[in-house]
């Protein structure tokens, strides 16, 4: 005879680990249905290996999405304070540290995987590993999930937690859109967010391996989005760093989805000093006798000195007043500058995916599909989307957990 289980929650991953805890402590049987030969691989890699689990400042406006009242309505029923509380209870310890991320204690990723794996068996929830769901189909009383190779199992409810198509690798590779396509659920297109961009610069020749700390801007066809501050490291293929990654979907977006060529990132190379600042201190260098490649020293890593602008001259300007122009022009330059980005790298350096199943077909406060009833989604899959800094985390505990009521 089949196997029946009451939920079965396809994605072994941060989601769907906590939807079968969810599940499971209502007393509902539940499985986890995972492909790779063991769960939770890609929250090993998160926060560098430490597991960034959460921020304090978690807020509904953290995320993007094409319903924003859909993840206000989940963080409503399991935010901050209940994945808080949630980790306590199995024994993991937390640290806020000051800008707000909040880490296990041991800083391993490890420590979460392993207490999320300790309550999966405390509770004896099978993981059947090397599942790779090939179709979801309805049948009467639930559905029917085949594998595509070897066995089939029957549940009342399906939570999709296949993640999106970031670190493929790491056990996400879009899969779920296909099971989600299959009931009619519309797919926002997936393109990587949270990754480098593909710049042709000589800058980023001159400077490859280069970090600096910079204020950093994407600006799409003359319309800016928000100013981030973080590390911008030049590249042989453009430019990665934080600031890069945090700007990165839109740009991604604009590039990878909608087709746009006017897409760049602008970047202030001196956050700490106003551009006027700047231009008199490079001035009062100029009038000093300072040679072009030495007029950021102190402001810039001393490799800046190959790039600053070649209308420099080595020699002393002549008058103060043409030291003035040319500080000007160059502070100018180095406050605004412009690199035009033609495109993103791929799925395997990408932290996070943008787009997925449409969130305007899912409920509010259940996630389950207002197209078929019965289905749920966590996680990655839908197009939800939250910033680095452990907003991604939050909204796979959080959906986890709601999907997992399967109310």
């Amino acid at each position: 005879m089949r196997e029946r289980f009451d939920v079965a929650v396809i994605g072994g991953g941060a989601a769907g680990l906590v939807a079968a805890i969810s599940a499971a402590r209502r007393g509902a049987s539940a499985v986890v249905l995972e492909r790779l030969p063991r769960p939770g691989k890609k929250l090993l890699a998160t926060g560098g290996g430490r597991a960034n689990l959460l921020n304090e400042n978690l807020l509904p406006a953290a995320f993007t999405s094409t319903d924003p009242g859909l993840v206000a309505s989940v963080l409503g029923r399991f935010g901050k304070g209940e994945i808080r509380s949630f980790f306590a209870g199995l024994g993991l310890r937390m640290q806020v540290e000051a800008d707000g991320r909040i880490y296990p204690v041991t800083s391993q990723a490890s420590s979460v995987l392993k207490v999320l794996e300790l309550e999966v068996g405390r509770l004896g929830v099978p993981v059947r590993t090397g599942f790779t769901a090939a179709s979801v189909a309805p049948v009467p009383g639930g559905f029917s999930i085949a594998a595509e190779e070897g066995p089939k199992l029957e549940a009342v409810a399906v939570v999709l937690a296949g993640g999106g198509k970031s670190y493929p690798a790491l056990g996400s590779n879009g899969s779920c859109y296909v099971l989600a396509g299959r009931f009619g659920h519309r797919v926002v297109a997936p393109v990587p967010s949270a990754v480098p961009l593909l710049v042709k610069d000589r800058i980023c020749h001159l400077l490859q391996g280069q970090k600096v700390k910079v204020r950093a801007q994407g600006v799409v066809e003359g319309r800016e989005g928000p100013a981030v501050e973080g590390e911008l490291l030049f590249t042989q293929y453009g430019l990665s760093g934080t600031a890069a990654l945090d700007v990165s979907e839109a740009l991604s977006i604009a590039l990878n989805r909608d087709g746009r060529k006017d897409v760049s990132l602008v970047v202030d190379f001196v956050p700490f000093l106003s551009e006027p600042e700047l231009a008199a201190e490079l001035a009062r260098r100029m009038v000093e006798g300072w040679a072009a490649r030495d007029l950021g020293t102190g402001l810039l890593p001393d490799r800046f000195g190959a790039v600053l602008p070649q209308a420099l001259s080595d020699q002393a300007a002549a008058r103060q007043v043409a030291a003035e122009a040319k500080a000007g022009r160059l502070a100018a330059a180095l406050k605004t500058w412009r690199f035009a980005v033609h495109g993103t790298r791929g799925w395997n350096e990408a932290e996070f995916t943008s787009g997925g199943v449409d969130a305007r077909e899912v409920k509010h406060r259940t996630l389950e599909s207002k197209l078929r009833t019965g289905l749920y989604f966590a996680g990655e899959v839908l197009d939800v989307q939250g910033g680095r800094g452990g907003y991604n985390l939050a909204w796979a505990w959080s959906s986890g957990y709601v999907a997992g009521l399967t109310e």
